[in-house]
């Protein structure tokens, strides 16, 4: 048994490599697109995350001392890296495209400097940032063969991004108007039961009229 865990480290080296990486590139693209709004909360390490991922290593670590051979799937472990690759690179793609548009925090206020990207990959995809953080997120799990966590982590994270979408669009849609509905008419976010914006003033149903009215 000892040995069949210890033949798991290498699994948790490069868990927390990926961890090393996705937070230390979100800090450095922050400081070369976005220095005024720069602080440690550009790491994005909050205390829920930090839950999250104790609880997870917590998981990685009963299971791999009372049932190792549920960890030595390194198929599963595969589909994982393979999830974590897309998503880190999706995220990142988004952030370089989007620049000085892209940050950590909603914006609230409009800035004059503000503008809506619509071209590069944001013109197949609505938030492209989040969608690549979700497939990261549920892929460091596979990595870990999690299924615990990779459960929450998908409930949990579909919660958070649902309800931060619906915040960001609207104002969006406040910022930028019929051009940023447009946009979401003709952009799905591809996020499963995250289908569009909801408007400040006609709610699902203004939208499910711009969407017959556009077919």
């Amino acid at each position: 048994m000892v040995r069949a865990v210890w033949e798991l480290w290498p699994l948790l080296a490069v868990f927390m490599a990926v961890l090393v990486f996705f937070h230390s590139s979100e800090f450095l693209l922050a400081a070369t697109f976005n220095r005024e709004g720069l602080s440690w909360d550009s790491l994005l390490i909050s205390q829920p995350y930090v839950i999250a991922m104790v609880g997870a290593l917590t998981e990685f670590a009963l299971e791999a001392l009372f049932v190792p051979a549920w960890k030595a799937q390194w198929q599963i472990s595969a589909a994982g890296m393979v999830l974590v690759l897309l998503g880190e690179s999706l995220r990142k793609v988004a952030m370089l495209t989007a620049r000085g548009n892209f940050t950590h925090k909603i914006r609230r206020r409009q800035d004059s400097r503000h503008n809506l990207v619509t071209h590069g990959v944001y013109r197949y995809i609505r938030h492209p940032g989040y969608l690549g953080w979700y497939w990261w997120a549920l892929g460091t799990q596979l990595l870990l063969v999690n299924p615990i966590s990779l459960c929450l982590f998908a409930c949990v994270a579909w919660k958070f991004f649902k309800e931060r979408i619906e915040d960001e669009e609207h104002l969006l849609e406040r910022f930028f108007g019929q051009q940023y509905t447009d946009y979401a008419l003709r952009t799905p976010t591809w996020l499963p039961g995250i289908p569009g914006i909801v408007l400040a003033q006609g709610g699902d149903t203004q939208y499910t009229h711009a969407m017959n009215r556009a077919s």
